[in-house]
Protein backbone atom coordinates (compact mmCIF):
# COMPACT_ATOMS: atom_id res chain seq x y z
CA UNK A 1 0.00 0.00 0.00
CA UNK A 2 1.94 2.51 1.37
CA UNK A 3 5.17 0.90 0.37
CA UNK A 4 5.21 2.26 -3.11
CA UNK A 5 3.10 4.96 -4.32
CA UNK A 6 2.67 5.89 -7.77
CA UNK A 7 2.78 9.58 -8.21
CA UNK A 8 1.34 11.03 -10.98
CA UNK A 9 1.38 14.21 -11.72
CA UNK A 10 3.89 15.16 -10.26
CA UNK A 11 7.50 16.62 -11.96
CA UNK A 12 10.31 15.69 -10.54
CA UNK A 13 12.70 18.20 -8.68
CA UNK A 14 15.47 17.55 -10.59
CA UNK A 15 18.52 19.73 -10.18
CA UNK A 16 16.37 21.80 -7.89
CA UNK A 17 16.84 19.27 -5.14
CA UNK A 18 20.42 18.47 -5.69
CA UNK A 19 21.45 17.94 -2.92
CA UNK A 20 18.64 15.40 -1.52
CA UNK A 21 19.68 13.40 -4.26
CA UNK A 22 23.30 13.06 -3.35
CA UNK A 23 22.13 12.18 0.69
CA UNK A 24 19.68 9.63 -0.86
CA UNK A 25 21.60 7.72 -3.30
CA UNK A 26 23.97 4.99 -2.31
CA UNK A 27 27.27 5.65 -1.37
CA UNK A 28 29.13 3.61 -4.11
CA UNK A 29 27.01 5.28 -6.89
CA UNK A 30 27.97 9.02 -4.85
CA UNK A 31 32.01 7.99 -4.91
CA UNK A 32 31.60 6.95 -8.65
CA UNK A 33 30.09 10.51 -9.59
CA UNK A 34 32.25 12.58 -7.15
CA UNK A 35 35.43 10.26 -9.34
CA UNK A 36 33.76 10.93 -12.56
CA UNK A 37 33.13 14.68 -11.21
CA UNK A 38 36.87 14.97 -11.00
CA UNK A 39 37.72 12.96 -13.92
CA UNK A 40 36.00 15.10 -16.57
CA UNK A 41 37.09 18.47 -14.74
CA UNK A 42 40.98 17.02 -15.28
CA UNK A 43 39.99 15.98 -18.87
CA UNK A 44 38.38 19.88 -19.29
CA UNK A 45 41.59 21.55 -18.10
CA UNK A 46 43.72 19.16 -19.93
CA UNK A 47 41.61 19.87 -22.77
CA UNK A 48 42.62 24.22 -22.22
CA UNK A 49 46.50 23.39 -21.70
CA UNK A 50 46.83 21.62 -24.79
CA UNK A 51 45.23 23.78 -26.57
CA UNK A 52 46.79 27.01 -25.01
CA UNK A 53 50.35 24.86 -24.39
CA UNK A 54 53.03 26.76 -21.68
CA UNK A 55 53.58 23.60 -19.93
CA UNK A 56 57.05 23.39 -19.16
CA UNK A 57 58.48 19.97 -19.52
CA UNK A 58 55.54 18.80 -21.67
CA UNK A 59 56.06 17.16 -25.06
CA UNK A 60 55.04 19.44 -27.95
CA UNK A 61 51.17 18.80 -28.72
CA UNK A 62 51.42 15.56 -26.24
CA UNK A 63 47.63 15.86 -24.93
CA UNK A 64 48.40 12.98 -22.27
CA UNK A 65 51.15 15.34 -20.51
CA UNK A 66 48.59 18.05 -21.02
CA UNK A 67 45.92 16.22 -18.53
CA UNK A 68 48.13 14.90 -16.13
CA UNK A 69 49.82 18.70 -15.30
CA UNK A 70 45.96 19.33 -14.78
CA UNK A 71 45.79 16.27 -11.82
CA UNK A 72 48.71 17.84 -10.70
CA UNK A 73 47.44 21.56 -10.51
CA UNK A 74 43.94 20.48 -9.59
CA UNK A 75 45.12 17.98 -6.62
CA UNK A 76 47.85 21.01 -5.35
CA UNK A 77 50.33 17.73 -5.33
CA UNK A 78 53.16 20.31 -6.72
CA UNK A 79 55.06 20.27 -9.76
CA UNK A 80 58.48 18.34 -10.78
CA UNK A 81 58.86 18.01 -14.42
CA UNK A 82 55.81 19.44 -15.38
CA UNK A 83 54.99 23.48 -14.24
CA UNK A 84 52.81 26.15 -16.06
CA UNK A 85 56.00 28.89 -17.75
CA UNK A 86 53.72 31.34 -19.40
CA UNK A 87 51.16 33.89 -17.79
CA UNK A 88 48.45 32.33 -19.31
CA UNK A 89 49.32 28.55 -17.98
CA UNK A 90 49.72 30.56 -14.68
CA UNK A 91 46.31 32.17 -14.64
CA UNK A 92 44.40 29.11 -15.98
CA UNK A 93 46.63 26.62 -13.30
CA UNK A 94 45.46 29.27 -10.51
CA UNK A 95 41.70 28.87 -11.61
CA UNK A 96 41.55 25.89 -11.13
CA UNK A 97 43.90 25.59 -8.46
CA UNK A 98 40.72 27.45 -6.70
CA UNK A 99 38.09 24.71 -8.08
CA UNK A 100 39.95 22.23 -6.87
CA UNK A 101 40.15 23.16 -2.90
CA UNK A 102 36.17 24.29 -3.11
CA UNK A 103 35.48 20.63 -5.02
CA UNK A 104 37.65 18.93 -2.20
CA UNK A 105 35.91 21.04 0.73
CA UNK A 106 32.70 20.29 -0.81
CA UNK A 107 32.75 16.64 -1.50
CA UNK A 108 34.43 16.13 1.87
CA UNK A 109 31.16 17.97 3.59
CA UNK A 110 29.25 15.99 1.06
CA UNK A 111 30.51 12.58 2.19
CA UNK A 112 30.90 13.28 5.87
CA UNK A 113 26.95 14.23 5.95
CA UNK A 114 26.20 11.20 4.04
CA UNK A 115 28.75 8.93 6.05
CA UNK A 116 27.47 10.58 9.22
CA UNK A 117 23.88 10.46 9.21
CA UNK A 118 22.61 8.42 11.88
CA UNK A 119 19.85 5.59 11.55
CA UNK A 120 18.29 3.43 13.00
CA UNK A 121 19.18 -0.19 13.02
CA UNK A 122 15.49 -1.76 13.75
CA UNK A 123 14.23 -4.80 13.08
CA UNK A 124 10.02 -5.27 12.67
CA UNK A 125 8.13 -8.53 12.68
CA UNK A 126 7.23 -9.47 8.94
CA UNK A 127 3.86 -9.97 10.24
CA UNK A 128 1.58 -8.68 12.99
CA UNK A 129 -1.30 -11.06 15.38
CA UNK A 130 -4.44 -10.83 16.77
CA UNK A 131 -4.65 -13.30 19.95
CA UNK A 132 -6.64 -12.82 22.86
CA UNK A 133 -4.15 -12.15 26.01
CA UNK A 134 -6.05 -11.58 29.17
CA UNK A 135 -9.48 -12.26 27.73
CA UNK A 136 -9.16 -9.36 25.52
CA UNK A 137 -8.33 -9.69 21.84
CA UNK A 138 -4.68 -8.10 21.26
CA UNK A 139 -3.11 -6.74 18.16
CA UNK A 140 0.54 -7.50 18.63
CA UNK A 141 3.79 -6.96 16.35
CA UNK A 142 7.40 -7.28 17.68
CA UNK A 143 10.44 -4.24 17.47
CA UNK A 144 14.28 -5.36 18.12
CA UNK A 145 17.32 -3.39 18.14
CA UNK A 146 20.02 -4.43 16.11
CA UNK A 147 22.97 -2.95 17.19
CA UNK A 148 24.61 -4.15 20.81
CA UNK A 149 23.42 -1.16 22.45
CA UNK A 150 20.17 0.60 23.36
CA UNK A 151 17.67 2.86 22.31
CA UNK A 152 17.03 5.30 25.81
CA UNK A 153 13.33 6.47 25.65
CA UNK A 154 12.36 4.32 22.79
CA UNK A 155 8.36 5.80 21.63
CA UNK A 156 5.95 3.40 19.56
CA UNK A 157 3.12 5.24 17.99
CA UNK A 158 0.56 3.65 15.75
CA UNK A 159 -1.85 5.12 13.05
CA UNK A 160 -4.21 3.09 10.64
CA UNK A 161 -5.00 4.07 7.59
CA UNK A 162 -8.13 3.26 6.33
CA UNK A 163 -10.74 3.95 3.53
CA UNK A 164 -13.95 5.74 4.37
CA UNK A 165 -17.39 6.40 2.81
CA UNK A 166 -18.32 10.09 3.90
CA UNK A 167 -21.85 10.74 4.57
CA UNK A 168 -22.49 13.48 1.69
CA UNK A 169 -20.77 10.87 -0.87
CA UNK A 170 -17.36 10.33 -1.69
CA UNK A 171 -14.15 8.17 -0.44
CA UNK A 172 -11.69 9.76 1.64
CA UNK A 173 -8.31 8.27 3.25
CA UNK A 174 -8.62 8.68 6.96
CA UNK A 175 -5.94 8.48 9.80
CA UNK A 176 -7.02 7.33 13.45
CA UNK A 177 -3.92 6.38 15.83
CA UNK A 178 -3.88 3.78 18.28
CA UNK A 179 -3.87 3.39 21.90
CA UNK A 180 -1.16 1.06 23.23
CA UNK A 181 -0.87 -0.81 26.40
CA UNK A 182 2.47 0.98 26.75
CA UNK A 183 3.97 3.41 24.75
CA UNK A 184 7.60 3.83 25.95
CA UNK A 185 10.43 1.39 26.92
CA UNK A 186 13.10 3.42 28.94
CA UNK A 187 15.88 1.12 26.73
CA UNK A 188 15.31 -1.26 23.70
CA UNK A 189 17.87 -3.35 24.43
CA UNK A 190 16.55 -6.72 23.06
CA UNK A 191 13.24 -7.27 22.14
CA UNK A 192 9.98 -5.24 22.94
CA UNK A 193 6.31 -6.44 22.32
CA UNK A 194 4.00 -3.77 21.20
CA UNK A 195 0.67 -4.12 21.96
CA UNK A 196 -2.93 -2.89 21.53
CA UNK A 197 -5.95 -4.03 23.53
CA UNK A 198 -8.71 -4.03 20.71
CA UNK A 199 -11.24 -3.15 23.55
CA UNK A 200 -14.97 -2.00 22.52
CA UNK A 201 -13.14 1.72 22.11
CA UNK A 202 -10.82 0.60 19.94
CA UNK A 203 -11.58 1.08 15.96
CA UNK A 204 -10.76 -2.72 15.35
CA UNK A 205 -13.17 -4.00 17.34
CA UNK A 206 -15.68 -6.68 16.09
CA UNK A 207 -13.68 -6.78 12.53
CA UNK A 208 -12.78 -9.55 10.92
CA UNK A 209 -10.05 -10.27 8.12
CA UNK A 210 -12.22 -9.19 5.13
CA UNK A 211 -13.09 -6.22 6.79
CA UNK A 212 -8.98 -5.30 7.02
CA UNK A 213 -9.35 -5.87 3.23
CA UNK A 214 -12.72 -4.24 2.57
CA UNK A 215 -11.43 -0.90 3.66
CA UNK A 216 -7.43 -1.60 2.81
CA UNK A 217 -6.92 -0.99 5.85
CA UNK A 218 -2.72 -0.23 6.70
CA UNK A 219 -0.86 -0.02 10.18
CA UNK A 220 1.89 2.62 10.00
CA UNK A 221 4.60 2.29 13.28
CA UNK A 222 7.16 4.73 14.03
CA UNK A 223 9.81 4.07 16.65
CA UNK A 224 11.62 6.90 17.76
CA UNK A 225 14.63 6.92 20.67
CA UNK A 226 18.16 7.96 21.71
CA UNK A 227 20.83 6.03 20.30
CA UNK A 228 23.30 6.16 23.55
CA UNK A 229 26.16 5.71 21.21
CA UNK A 230 25.88 8.30 18.95
CA UNK A 231 23.71 10.38 21.32
CA UNK A 232 21.40 11.06 18.16
CA UNK A 233 17.70 10.72 18.09
CA UNK A 234 16.80 8.33 15.89
CA UNK A 235 13.44 6.76 13.77
CA UNK A 236 12.38 4.05 12.36
CA UNK A 237 9.09 3.08 10.32
CA UNK A 238 7.43 0.09 9.16
CA UNK A 239 3.90 -0.45 7.19
CA UNK A 240 1.88 -3.41 7.78
CA UNK A 241 -0.73 -3.84 5.30
CA UNK A 242 -4.13 -5.54 5.91
CA UNK A 243 -2.75 -8.58 4.67
CA UNK A 244 0.28 -8.66 7.19
CA UNK A 245 -3.00 -9.43 9.84
CA UNK A 246 -2.98 -13.00 11.32
CA UNK A 247 -6.10 -13.51 13.47
CA UNK A 248 -5.37 -16.20 15.90
CA UNK A 249 -2.01 -16.95 16.00
CA UNK A 250 0.76 -16.01 18.32
CA UNK A 251 4.40 -15.67 18.17
CA UNK A 252 6.42 -18.19 19.30
CA UNK A 253 8.69 -17.78 22.54
CA UNK A 254 12.45 -16.45 21.98
CA UNK A 255 13.30 -15.67 25.32
CA UNK A 256 15.13 -18.29 27.64
CA UNK A 257 17.48 -18.83 30.94
CA UNK A 258 20.81 -20.83 30.83
CA UNK A 259 21.83 -23.25 34.13
CA UNK A 260 23.35 -20.28 35.20
CA UNK A 261 20.87 -17.61 35.00
CA UNK A 262 22.02 -15.93 31.89
CA UNK A 263 19.41 -14.34 29.71
CA UNK A 264 19.46 -15.33 26.21
CA UNK A 265 16.88 -13.76 23.00
CA UNK A 266 16.94 -16.52 20.07
CA UNK A 267 16.65 -14.10 17.07
CA UNK A 268 16.24 -17.13 14.72
CA UNK A 269 12.65 -17.16 15.84
CA UNK A 270 11.88 -13.66 16.27
CA UNK A 271 9.72 -13.94 12.90
CA UNK A 272 7.79 -17.40 13.82
CA UNK A 273 4.53 -17.08 14.52
CA UNK A 274 2.27 -20.35 15.79
CA UNK A 275 -1.14 -21.35 15.37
Amino acid sequence: MLRRIERRGLARLGFSDLFYALMTMRVIALLGLMALGIALMNLAFGTVYWLIGGIGGARPGDYGDAVFFSVQTFSTTGYGVLYPKTVLANSVASVEIIIGLLSTALATGLLFARLSRPQARVMFSRLAVIHEIGGVPTLSFRVANRRRNALTNAEMTISILRDEVEPEGGNTRRLIDLDLVRTRTPALALSWSVMHRIAETSPLHGLTADDLAAAHWVFICVLTGLDDTLLSTVAARHIYNFSDIKFGSRFADIFDRAPDGTFAIDYTKFHEIEE
